[in-house]
């Protein structure tokens, strides 16, 4: 996947300070960032419970037009909801899934919770393969620990 983040106008969000972690989100696609809280407000509720690596990037489209721009940009076509970039250490999130009713459609992942947690699956495994990551994601705490260099007493 190409890195989708060489666009004009990305504004910046905040950097989100939860439990030691400090992933950056920026917001795509509107003058304002309030504008884009439909899924912001939300994506950080989600953010705090799930355990992204601190020096990650979360890009939200803000609207469909912005979203199917960064699909181009990411050759990412497969997917209505979202994609990450390993190199880049970006996950792009198409904010409109936070709009729509329960259960997603087009997807197996019912909610935009669980996109997220699908999206950590692949970061976690370093990898493109989508069954693997959805493994992997059911139980991150124990792939993480497992990841974990051991400590020298």
């Amino acid at each position: 996947m190409r890195n989708p983040i060489r666009l004009s106008g990305i504004l910046l969000l905040s950097v989100l300070s939860i439990a030691s972690q400090a992933q950056r989100v920026y917001v795509i696609g509107v003058k304002r960032v309030a504008d884009c809280e439909f899924a912001t407000r939300p994506l950080i509720a989600d953010l705090r419970e799930l355990r992204y690596p601190k020096d990650w990037n979360i890009l939200v489209a803000c609207s469909s037009l912005v979203w199917e721009r960064l699909q181009r940009n990411g050759d990412a076509f497969e997917t209505n909801t979202a994609f990450t970039n390993l190199q880049g250490h970006i996950t792009v999130l198409n904010g409109e899934i936070y709009r729509e009713m329960m259960p997603l459609r087009g997807t197996s992942h019912r909610t935009p919770r669980l996109v997220l947690k699908h999206e950590l699956g692949h970061i976690i495994c370093g990898c493109d393969d989508e069954e693997r990551a959805d493994r992997v994601s059911e139980y991150p705490e124990r792939r993480l620990r497992i990841r974990q260099p051991a400590l020298k007493r």
